[in-house]
């Protein structure tokens, strides 16, 4: 619906350059979006285990991608490396949710399995009747919770998890506008789609983070919202379809027009 977020400020804090539905849908419903972007992708200190993994494909029955900037990481380095992107192709694909699965369809091909859910554990609860016994590659950041490999372990899988890349927190003057933004009161929300960007504003505002209570913080989902509570802040809501245009909807439940 039109205008259920007119006159309301949301600050995304994802990467730029992932073109999901969370800035999309917002501006659709009218609300005035600032991108702040609170963490970076920097490559993993050692290339040589997805390296490997990658040359090897044809050992692999299933890959796995549980974020889409792990499928950006792995075309980026087949490409590199001369590995023509038919040899991912042929192994079996899965993805956490709409938009990793879009990232791969777009670079690869679609995946043969997306959750209902856009979870590490329901993408494992999904794959379990297939990957009994079966080698699957994980492609993942160097701070991936454990829920997916493990999960896949445990339905008799043979797990290969290797780092694709890191997240790094932003430079703290990139994030230095967000403590006069909300002085002034000119945010009504903040949207957070990952742990390391909750941490990341919450180190750079330092003394300053409780701030960020006079504003709605919203979660993408509950490992994200388990980040704020960690943090000491209140959750204002957290999507119900952990995608940017769930979150983008659950905003827009709560606040409504300004």
């Amino acid at each position: 619906m039109p205008g259920r977020l007119e006159g309301r400020t949301v600050v995304v804090t994802r990467p730029t350059g992932w073109p999901d539905a969370l800035s999309e849908r917002l501006l659709e419903m009218g609300a005035c979006v600032r991108e702040l972007p609170a963490i970076d992708l920097a490559p993993p200190r050692d290339l040589s285990p997805l390296e490997e993994a990658l040359r090897t494909l044809e050992q692999f029955d299933w890959v796995v991608f549980a974020s889409a900037a792990a499928v950006e990481r792995v075309v980026a380095r087949m490409d590199d490396l001369g590995i023509p992107r038919q040899r991912l192709s042929a192994r079996s694909l899965a993805a956490v949710g709409p938009n990793t699965a879009a990232r791969l369809a777009a670079a690869v091909r679609a995946p043969d399995l997306v959750p209902d859910e856009a979870t590490g554990e329901a993408l494992a609860r999904a794959l379990g009747p297939a990957v009994e016994g079966r080698r699957v590659l994980v492609p993942r950041p160097a701070e991936g919770r454990p829920e997916l490999p493990e999960g896949l372990a445990a339905c008799g899988a043979d797990v290969h998890a290797v780092v694709a890349y890191c997240t790094v927190p932003a430079p703290a003057a990139r994030l230095a506008p967000l403590r006069g933004w909300i002085e002034r009161r000119e945010v009504d929300a903040l949207a957070f789609a990952s742990p390391s960007a909750v941490r990341a504003v919450v180190a750079a505002l330092g003394p300053a983070a409780p701030l960020l209570g006079e504003v709605l913080l919203a979660a993408i989902g509950p490992t994200t919202a388990e980040a704020l509570d960690e943090a000491g802040l209140s959750t204002g809501v957290t999507a119900r379809h952990h995608t940017g245009w769930g979150l983008a909807e659950a905003i827009a439940g709560r606040l409504g027009p300004g």
